[in-house]
């Protein structure tokens, strides 16, 4: 049995919004021949609104590639300010696969996150909501936990990938 260790870590990139309007993209669109015609409205989200993260960069230390997965309760912790919000969204997402040496990957299926109100999920590199707020002036922190699993005959060395949290 090869008993090769792979070492797996974490980025956690904290992404700072601040948004007094944003447009969303409606589905109804009119094609012609000529044209196309998209309906936009805007909707008001907070005046403002900040992210942190605890800690920044996370290392899930060394992890054998057996296939068994491995959590991390409360890892991180996520902090949203707001001003003037109203039922506004924290999202989280990935930017893509585990990347390690010599552009060997793990799947982003195989990273995994948990939180008081989100039952245990893979990550994708789509946005999904992980708490809603309102308020007037406020701010509230989430408990992020991982999971992680590397897969048998994985590549060694260090494999990382960017979380990216947004507050809207």
């Amino acid at each position: 049995m090869d008993s090769r260790i792979l070492s797996v870590m974490i980025l956690c990139v904290l992404l700072v919004g601040v948004f007094a309007v944003a447009a969303e993209n409606e589905t109804n669109q009119t094609l012609n021949k000529s044209n196309i015609t998209n309906n936009t409205t805007v909707q008001p989200l907070s005046a403002w609104s900040s992210v942190s993260v605890s800690p920044s960069t996370l290392n899930l230390g060394t992890l054998p590639p057996d296939g068994i997965e491995r959590s991390y309760p409360n890892a991180a912790t996520v902090t949203v300010r707001y001003l003037l919000a109203f039922n506004d969204h924290l999202y989280v997402r990935a930017n893509g696969d585990l990347i390690g040496p010599n552009g060997s990957t793990i799947p982003i299926s195989n990273l995994k996150f948990s939180t008081p109100n989100v039952p245990k999920r893979s990550f994708t590199t789509s946005d999904y909501i992980i708490a809603n707020y309102s308020g007037f002036w406020g701010s509230f922190t989430v408990p992020m936990s991982f999971y992680v699993t590397v897969p048998p005959y994985t590549d060694p060395g260090t494999y990382s990938v960017t979380i990216i949290y947004t507050a809207t």
